[in-house]
């Protein structure tokens, strides 16, 4: 029975290294990260960004943005694209829907990452009538525990009332992403429970690393063990997710192993930044997802046309060979996590900061 278990192993291993390979080499983009922003109405405990350090750059110009999405799509089909506009909050950057209107009108779809503050139900219907067809909301826990972690009092109501809202107006895709903490990994029934209340039909959940503000703030940073515990709930809750409409997934950070994948994602693990995923920064870098460092720009719309650098210099994420280093230069997995996802990579270790293949496939401590 083991070795049959190996060889099926094997085999998914096998096949979905092949899938990665030829996603690589045709890397079609489908996801465009814009920051619109890095001003910010919250104070996040865990901002990647630090929004309230790096609040002096309020985002590209207007025309530079739109000249930039013209590029793009005079290249490729921008029906095929989705642009996902982030920040800092891209509620308060004041020209946002006029910047909307052009890329709807190039043909773009339209996505969110928002923290629902200012998100009435006026505003849902803007962003409806604007063509926004996917938006996530961050829903970090009950009452408590969500203000907490935000750092304002009365922003659980806000977002609660920001997802019924867009449920209301029919928005295609609504979706709640909760960053687990110690103060929440244990809570995570309850929290679906709230999700699903709120009519939303997709919750995702991932832990935070030790990057922006987080990297120095012990009390949002999830041990190894209470992570493994997360991995067994949403295992759980996905189980019961299914027959009530609800799409559950665990944030694709890293490989957990074959025994794990299929149980907490409807995809297995593939880092797709720099595959088919762009990202265009506040100060014009063009990376790939938007909590890369900046050392991994590989360009700045001020000086550089995104086309021709989205097909001649993303070197650093369709070939992963350099992250090979410590602990990844001998493992077997390493042909499919490559090193687990970019944001996770530890410059001054050389390493990643968080291995969930090792995490999930060793005797807990």
């Amino acid at each position: 029975m083991n070795s049959i278990h190996y060889y099926i192993n094997q085999a998914k291993h096998l096949r979905w290294k092949l899938y990665q390979k030829l996603e690589n080499n045709l890397h079609e983009l489908r996801y465009l990260f814009w920051e619109t922003t890095r001003l910010c109405n919250m104070n996040c405990l865990h901002c990647g960004s630090d929004c309230s350090v790096d609040a002096s750059q309020p985002g590209l110009p207007a025309k530079i943005v739109e000249k930039t999405l013209a590029q793009i799509a005079d290249a490729y089909d921008p029906r095929n694209i989705i642009l996902v506009m982030t920040g800092g909050e891209p509620l308060v950057r004041p020209d946002l829907f006029e910047i909307m209107t052009t890329a709807s009108k190039l043909g773009f779809k339209l996505g969110m990452v928002t923290n629902g503050y200012v998100l009435d139900q006026a505003m849902a219907q803007r962003l409806k009538d604007a063509g926004v067809v996917s938006i996530v909301v961050s829903l970090d826990g009950p009452r408590i525990q969500h203000d907490w972690l935000r750092n304002r009092k009365g922003s659980y109501k806000r977002v609660i009332n920001a997802l019924e809202s867009l449920v209301k107006v029919e928005i295609d895709i609504v979706e709640a992403i909760t960053c687990v903490t110690p103060r929440t990994f244990d809570r995570l029934p309850e929290i679906y429970e709230i999700v699903k209340a709120t009519g939303a039909g997709y919750w995702r959940v991932f832990n935070i690393f030790p990057i922006g503000r987080a990297k120095d703030n012990d009390q949002v940073l999830i041990s190894k063990e209470q992570f493994r515990k997360v991995v067994d709930a949403i295992g759980k809750i996905r189980e019961n997710a299914k027959n009530e409409g609800m799409c559950v997934n665990l944030s694709e950070e890293g490989f957990l192993g074959w025994d794990y994948e299929n149980k907490v994602r409807d995809t297995p693990y593939f880092c797709r930044a720099g595959i088919n995923i762009a990202g265009i920064m506040a100060d014009g870098n063009i990376s790939a997802c938007p909590n890369l460092p900046p050392w991994m720009a590989q360009g700045n719309v001020y000086q550089d046309n995104f086309v021709n650098v989205w097909e001649k210099r993303y070197d650093i994420f369709r070939d992963r060979s350099w992250m090979a280093k410590a602990d990844c230069a001998n493992c077997k997995q390493f042909d499919l996590c490559q090193g687990n996802s970019l944001h996770v990579w530890d410059e001054e270790k050389q390493s990643p900061s968080w291995c969930h293949y090792e995490i999930m496939n060793s005797k807990p401590e």
